[in-house]
């Protein structure tokens, strides 16, 4: 590329996307702390508690993730009625979204009311289970306001008011960690309630949240034109829309996550020590791909304005933009990975003990394989954001089923039994799913988007 087009390119499309995305990659990286302070708190009061908090921890943290994906048709949305300068549009948006939201509250009100015997049935100890059913209802109470931040966070991205979602996560995140403290320990005038006390935790720091989070956007001049129309009769209902965009995206996440579930399993059937390693190397790509997902949404969210304004190529720019960001962050992760993996390795075990040599040497194997899964997956991801915005989200479904059950699953499983590679041969197959998936998201996502020229 001639230096004089790099720079326009720059100038126009990689630096808006850039900084677009900046505030959500801080949003992410943030929101992930409040994981590590659960864990390092519940480790004061024993194996069990531990073991709870990680079987509830995971399995909230599944659902959210599901929901997520679900609620994201509300900056999809919002982006492209913005982009078209609809203002009743996104009004329409706004209230159905947080309609949806309350719609889905209590179905999920009482899988999480109910949900701990489960986890006896599927051979958890009963002081497990029993540890586990405090802090499953004191979250359940935190439904509404998070499922309601989750929706009005999502109108603000879809706006482009990406620097206001990281304020209120800013202020979120220390008010969740503070008060888990308080509540499981007894401190800060708080009951001691010991491992429930996260549940209220998070539960009071939703509220809390949620409350100044609803008032600024009420009072705040500049969303004022957006909340009068919210109450008025008579206009077009968008719940069928954002249902039909948001729930492929959430049985796509609820499929990409259940693969790394089973993932998990099964390094567990050839030893601890596969597991370990997996984990290892799990922990720090999660971390990283949270910079990509920030990517994905920052893509979503520009080309919705763009389609909105119909600036289809400026549309085709934002994604190659978004795609050599992705990619090139990849690769400097990917030199850690391959270069130093005993530097991050020896941040979770100690690297001179001779009991840790096998777990080491499997731990350097994945991260080398995960430098290369990361590139293809990096470049999926943000393929996937950008037909979002184009609401093709049946499409990515497909895909997705196709990429990690059809191809990762059985040829991971088929490799890991050749020539001794064993959990290799899992990232081996996971590497080949997607960049399998990466070649049929681009051709559909060229043809989309060159249909989309007037």
């Amino acid at each position: 590329m001639p230096k004089i087009q790099a720079a326009a390119f720059w100038r126009r499309d990689a630096a808006p996307l850039l900084r677009l995305a900046l505030p959500l990659v801080m949003t992410g990286l943030v929101e992930s702390s409040i994981s590590f302070f659960s864990t390092f708190f519940l480790a004061r009061l024993g194996e069990d508690a531990i073991a709870a908090g990680s079987l509830v921890g995971w399995f909230f943290a599944t659902l959210m993730v599901i929901l997520w994906g679900g609620l994201t048709s509300v900056s999809v949305l919002v982006s492209r009625k913005h982009g078209e300068q609809d203002i009743s549009g996104v009004a329409r948006v706004l209230r159905d979204g947080l309609l949806l939201a309350m719609l889905l509250v209590p179905p999920m009100f009482l899988l999480l009311w109910n949900l701990a015997p489960v986890f006896g049935f599927f051979g958890q100890s009963a002081a497990v289970v029993a540890m586990a059913e405090p802090y499953l209802r004191a979250l359940a109470f935190g439904l509404l306001p998070d499922f309601l931040m989750l929706v009005l966070l999502q109108f603000l991205s879809g706006l482009g008011h990406v620097r206001v979602t990281m304020v209120f996560t800013l202020f979120w995140v220390p008010v969740a960690i503070i008060a888990n403290y308080g509540f499981i320990f007894g401190k800060l005038g708080l009951p001691e309630l010991g491992m429930s006390g996260i549940g209220w935790g998070l539960t009071t720091s939703y509220w809390l949240t949620t409350l100044w989070l609803a008032l600024y956007i009420f009072f705040n001049k500049t969303y004022r034109v957006y909340i009068k129309p919210l109450l008025q009769s008579g206009q077009q209902s968008m719940l069928r829309q954002l249902i039909r965009i948001g729930l492929p995206m959430g049985l796509m996440y609820a499929l990409e996550i259940g693969f790394f579930f089973v993932l998990a399993l099964y390094m567990g059937t050839l030893s601890n020590t596969f597991l370990a390693a997996n984990q290892i190397v799990m922990q720090f790509l999660g971390m990283m791909m949270a910079v990509v997902f920030a990517l994905a949404q920052a893509v979503t969210i520009r080309m919705g304005h763009l389609l909105g304004e119909k600036d289809v190529l400026a549309a085709k720019r934002t994604v190659k933009a978004g795609i050599l960001s992705a990619v090139t962050f990849m690769l400097l992760v990917g030199a850690l990975y391959v270069f130093a993996p005993d530097w991050l390795i020896g941040l979770d075990i100690s690297l001179s003990d001779r009991e840790n040599a096998s777990l080491l040497t499997i731990a350097r194997q994945f991260f080398l394989l995960a430098a290369f899964f990361q590139l293809a997956e990096a470049a999926r991801i943000v393929c996937f954001g950008a037909l979002r915005a184009l609401h093709d989200t049946r499409f990515t479904l497909m895909v997705s089923i196709i990429s990690f059950w059809g191809i990762a699953l059985p040829l991971g499983q088929l490799l890991s039994r050749m020539h001794g590679l064993q959990g290799s041969g899992m990232w081996l197959g996971m590497s080949f799913s997607a960049l399998a998936s990466v070649l049929l998201l681009w051709r559909r996502l060229e043809k989309q988007l060159n249909s989309s020229i007037p």
